[in-house]
Formats: structure tokens, C-alpha cells, sequence
């Protein structure tokens, strides 16, 4: 039985959860690297297989696998709910019969990386907790703005930049009052999308947002111009207009895709209609039941389409919020990152 590949597992759970609304188990996932132990475990009385599973994750996210109130070395509720997701995007004869939260092995560069994880990780809480009723700005500017020096700085040792633009908190409130962002889960979910790419870069993997798909290029040229212009859109967008104007780029990142991946001879749409050369959903939802066919692939089959749906209905969306844009991007690189891995391409 073949075992879909460790991105795929991690890639299509991390989608999963967030469908499910777990954000937070979602992050964590996101951020991991996933280990899947060479030997299987084969059950009596059964053809079913067990996996043994490692993750390999930063010290701040191991800690969250164990129930540390309890007093014993109980699982988590996250450890629970990572572990469902993972066995719920398996093939249906494989089941995970071991998960396991290890740390990574850091140089001395992963080492700066783990710091300026830190530094994030509290900025990040810091401008979700004036934006929802916490401290007032006033006694935590300087605060914030001496941190975001610090990120600043050791980014620019890593050649990287700050994806943060707000030189400090006022200017941050200048941006969740204007609006769009009126709910408090809403400002939650602005901040965590605000440092998600760059949070999964320096964790050494592929973004993946919504957790972020992969951001590697396909070798489709249009389609990797495309994304890119989806990311830049969607982190300067600010209005009602500038967001739909991400679902139509995911539109027109689709199209490219389908034509990339279609043949019409071999690929016959379920509905048997033939679709037209910018029917991307169609044509992608006639290539998922060619290509993942049988019940080996029905979890992969149902997650793709479940994808491209959200995808394809989130583009149409005429009231846009960054929230419909935020997860019409994931979707849609989540699409692309499930037909790059299945075909070869990564």
C-alpha cells in the first residue's frame, strides 16, 4: 500500500483543521516537520496498518502535546486533535498507531531563527491583546516598537523582511478600526495571517496558509507568477474591492493550473460535460477522480475537491472580507500544492 508522502499528510491535515475551525492546532502543525517511521505496524485479524509518527517541532509546540495539568504524562486535547485530523486524511486502511511530538535539531543559525520566533510570537500576542480589549496602547508602545527593532534587525541578518508594516500601535489601531475587521476574532486572525508565511519559513517548510501550502515554485510559470501576485495582493489589501481582486487572481490561478494538468482524452468530467478551456473547476474536478481514483486516494480525492469547492465559491464572493480572501488564497494554493505533489513536481 503506498503511503502518501509526509508534505501531502501534513499539507492535507493542517487543511483539514482549519476547515474544522482549529486554528490553533492548525499553526501548530503547520510548523512542524513530519516523520514517518519506516516499518508498519500490521494489526491482527485485519488489513488494516498502523504508522508511527513523529513530529518534529519547536520546543514552545512540544510542550503543548502533554497535559501538563494533569500531573501525569497524559495527551493533550491537541495532541488528541492533531493526531484525529492526521488518521482522518489517511488513506482508509492506515491508521496512526503511534504520535509522537520530538524537537528539532537546531544549528547555530536555527538557534538565531528559534529567537526571533520568540520575539514574534510576542509581538503577535501583544497586538491581538490591544486589539481586543487588553492593555492600553499607551503603556505598551514603546514596548512594541522596541521589539519590532529587534525582529527587524535579525531579519535583515537572514536576509529576510518584516512583513509587518505598523511602525507602532497606533498605527495598528488606525488599521482594525477602519472596519473590516470589526470582530474581535477577526483582528486575531489579521495578526496570525499577518506572520503565518514568514512563522513556516523560518520553521525550515513550505508555507501553508490558511497553514500555509507551499509557496516552492511548480515549474508552472504561470501559475507560480500568479501566486506570487496572490501573496503580495493579499498582504497590501484593505478594502472590499482589493479583496475581491484576490479571489479573481485565484480565479485566473486555477485556469492556468487546469490547462496545465487537463487532457481531455484521458481526463472525462463526472457530469459528462465537456468543459470550455476556462472552466478550471471542472476541469480539476475531472482530473482529481482520474488521477485519485479508488479507495486508497478517497480521503486525498475528498480533500482536493473539498479545496477546490471552497475555492471556487469564495472567488464569487461579492461582499469580500479579508477573511473570504485569506482563505480563497489558502484554498487555492492548497489546490495547487496537492496537483505539484501528486504529479512530481515537487
Amino acid at each position: 500500500m503506498k503511503i502518501p508522502h509526509p508534505e501531502l499528510i501534513r499539507s492535507s491535515s493542517v487543511a483539514y483543521l482549519r476547515e474544522l475551525g482549529c486554528d490553533e492546532e492548525a499553526d501548530i502543525l503547520s510548523r512542524c516537520k513530519i516523520e514517518v517511521g519506516e516499518k508498519a505496524h500490521r494489526y491482527a485479524g485485519s488489513t488494516k496498518i498502523g504508522l508511527s509518527i513523529t513530529l518534529r517541532c519547536r520546543a514552545m509546540d512540544v510542550a503543548k502535546f502533554e497535559d501538563r495539568d494533569s500531573g501525569w504524562a497524559f495527551k493533550s486535547d491537541t495532541h488528541h486533535v492533531i493526531e484525529q485530523a492526521i488518521e482522518t486524511v489517511l488513506p482508509a486502511e492506515v491508521k496512526v498507531q503511534e504520535l509522537s511530538a520530538r524537537s528539532l535539531l537546531v544549528d547555530r543559525k536555527e538557534l538565531e531563527k528559534t529567537e526571533l520566533e520568540r520575539l514574534i510570537e510576542a509581538q503577535i500576542d501583544l497586538m491581538i491583546a490591544v486589539a481586543t480589549g487588553g492593555p492600553r496602547i499607551e503603556v505598551k508602545n514603546q514596548e512594541y516598537k522596541k521589539r519590532r527593532h529587534a525582529i527587524r534587525d535579525k531579519l535583515e541578518s537572514l536576509g529576510e523582511s518584516d512583513p509587518n508594516e505598523f511602525e507602532d500601535l497606533w498605527a495598528w489601531y488606525g488599521r482594525w478600526s477602519s472596519g473590516d475587521l470589526p470582530s474581535y476574532q477577526s483582528r486575531r486572525d489579521y495578526v496570525r495571517t499577518l506572520y503565518r508565511d514568514l512563522r513556516e519559513e523560518l520553521a525550515g517548510l513550505p508555507s501553508a496558509n490558511p497553514a500555509e501550502p507551499s509557496k516552492e515554485p511548480t515549474g508552472w510559470e504561470k501559475v507560480d507568477r500568479t501566486v506570487d501576485k496572490i501573496i503580495t495582493t493579499l498582504a497590501k489589501a484593505r478594502n472590499e474591492e482589493e479583496y475581491q481582486t484576490v479571489g479573481l487572481l485565484c480565479r485566473e490561478c486555477l485556469v492556468s493550473l487546469a490547462q496545465s494538468v487537463y487532457e481531455a482524452e484521458k481526463h472525462r468530467p463526472t457530469d459528462g460535460i465537456q468543459p470550455s478551456a476556462t472552466d478550471a473547476y471542472r476541469m480539476l474536478e475531472a482530473y482529481f477522480s482520474s488521477e485519485f481514483s479508488g479507495s486508497e486516494n478517497k480521503a486525498l480525492r475528498a480533500h482536493a475537491k473539498a479545496s477546490l469547492n471552497l475555492a471556487n465559491g469564495l472567488q464569487h464572493k461579492r461582499t469580500a472580507e479579508h477573511k473570504d480572501a485569506a482563505l480563497c488564497s489558502e484554498a487555492t494554493r492548497t489546490v495547487i500544492n496537492i496537483v505539484a505533489i501528486t504529479s512530481g513536481r515537487r
